[in-house]
């Protein structure tokens, strides 16, 4: 295996402190996707970084996708954050690369993180599904209709700059991956969100249960009615969580 190379990420900034705070989107997206979480953390004091992650928006698109060159270009923009809210790829990224430890952050929530990465054929061509048809809002809208139209926009964008090769390459060179050990190991209070099950959740309540009670630092929450993109289409219930977790 050769060694990772960190790139300079394109980064979108809310707000101007004391505390800093940062968001890691998952595949597919974008550092815009958090339009509303990014300035609710401004709001209550935060200075909030949103990096777009190497191949995705505004980043550069290097050849190398793995999640140890995602981890290696997160851990460039710095550690002693306050709180890190990560989702899927993002809390994959995370995990994978070592950095749910004191001295990088002080708080993690995970959005329903990729815990199990497949390179199963299947499982690649249905995260390559939204490229079969038009990307437009118009089309997103239609697919999530509990999203905010901004949500469609910002995402059919995302989706536009990213093109099926970011999520091909990235799951042609991270392989199948499983970091249960790694969630199990995390040193610092963690918020583990998971989406209803009946919707696709990638953290089932048997799994988000289980991780709770493996480690005293995991406290394991089920949004009721929240797909996989839950920041999306129950935002109010997923900024809830995030708020009163922040302000333990």
């Amino acid at each position: 295996m050769t060694e990772a190379i960190g790139v300079e990420l394109a980064v979108q900034r809310w707000g101007s402190g004391p505390k800093r705070a940062l968001l890691l989107h998952g595949i597919g997206s974008a550092a815009a996707g958090w339009w509303r979480l990014g300035p609710d953390l401004a709001e209550l004091g935060f200075v909030v970084d949103g990096p777009d992650l190497r191949g995705h928006g505004l980043s550069p698109k290097p050849a190398e996708m793995s999640l140890e060159g995602y981890a290696e270009d997160v851990r460039h923009l710095g550690d002693h954050w306050d709180l890190v809210i990560a989702h899927s790829l993002g809390g994959s990224i995370v995990l994978a690369g070592g950095l749910a430890a004191s001295g990088w952050t002080e708080r993690l929530v995970l959005e329903d993180p990729a815990i199990l990465g497949s390179d199963d054929p299947e499982v690649v061509a249905w995260l390559l599904e939204e490229f079969d048809g038009p990307i437009d809002p118009a089309t997103i809208a239609s697919s999530n209709p509990t999203w905010h139209p901004t949500d469609a926009a910002l995402k059919a964008e995302a989706l536009l700059q990213c093109g099926p090769e970011a999520i091909q390459r990235t799951m042609d060179h991270s392989g199948a991956w499983n970091l249960w050990d790694e969630l199990l190991a995390v040193e610092v209070p963690t918020l583990l969100i998971g989406a209803d099950p009946k919707l696709g959740a990638l953290v089932s309540p048997e799994l988000g249960q289980t991780a709770a009670a493996g480690n005293p630092r995991i406290r394991y929450e089920s949004v009721v009615g929240a797909s996989h993109s839950m920041h999306r289409d129950e935002y109010d219930t997923f900024w809830t969580l995030v708020q009163e977790f922040a302000a333990e």
